[in-house]
């Protein structure tokens, strides 16, 4: 029996790793453990060698340094999971129009959950891969700038190419940029199903994303 001793114990240890890595839910409380055992395992390994070899716990170590570095690197990960199922549009306002050819995958989903913060979604608009934020959604100016960083950061899209004025007034009170504005001549549509494609493929390509969405 003494020959799988050390097994035994190795695979207490990894069941209470992953234990601890299920019932330490909060963000807070993960960061903590994750230190404690991130130090813990370098101070058993050098300083309680013989405590460790006479117990046969060889591999306790080593699990504690591996289940601190866990815990540190997906210490949001419950949160997010539950911050997307609670406010994600298509849980949260039922009532809203969606197109059924509109797609249901994640990356739609997250950015219906983009716009639904940044601008608002409307209820009595059927939301289409054609509906333009500019035109149909009212997305100008100020707020038009804060949606495309959101977008950038969230996405991590390059805008390559991506004219503002081509599809945004700028803030009212800049004249300056108004005038800037103008120069362009009318507005351009700015789809969703643009915004879909540009985040599927990471890049903003102007001319391709318009011939895209005119199809």
């Amino acid at each position: 029996m003494s020959e799988y001793t050390q097994w035994i114990y190795l695979l207490v240890l990894l069941a209470l790793a992953a234990i601890i890595d299920r019932i330490i839910t909060l963000p807070v409380l993960r960061r903590w453990a994750g230190r404690c055992l991130l130090v813990t395992g370098p101070v058993l390994l050098f300083y309680a060698t013989s405590w460790i070899r006479g117990a046969q716990l060889e591999s306790l170590p080593i699990i504690a340094f591996v289940t601190g570095i866990g815990l540190l690197s997906t210490q949001n990960i419950y949160c997010k999971v539950s911050k997307v199922k609670a406010n994600h549009p298509l849980l949260r306002a039922p009532t809203m129009n969606l197109a059924p050819n509109l797609p249901e995958d994640p990356v739609m989903q997250q950015l219906l959950q983009l716009l639904h913060e940044e601008i608002g979604l409307p209820r009595h608009k059927t939301i289409r891969l054609q509906t333009s934020i500019n035109f149909d959604l009212g997305c100008d100016g100020s707020e038009a700038k804060q949606l495309m960083e959101a977008l950038e950061q969230e996405f991590a899209l390059d805008l390559g190419d991506f004219d503002t004025y081509r599809y945004f007034n700028p803030p009212t009170f800049d004249v300056f940029l108004k005038r800037r504005a103008k120069s362009r001549g009318e507005k351009v549509p700015l789809t969703l199903g643009m915004l879909y494609l540009a985040i599927k493929t990471h890049s903003w390509d102007t001319q391709t994303l318009e011939n895209l969405s005119s199809l």
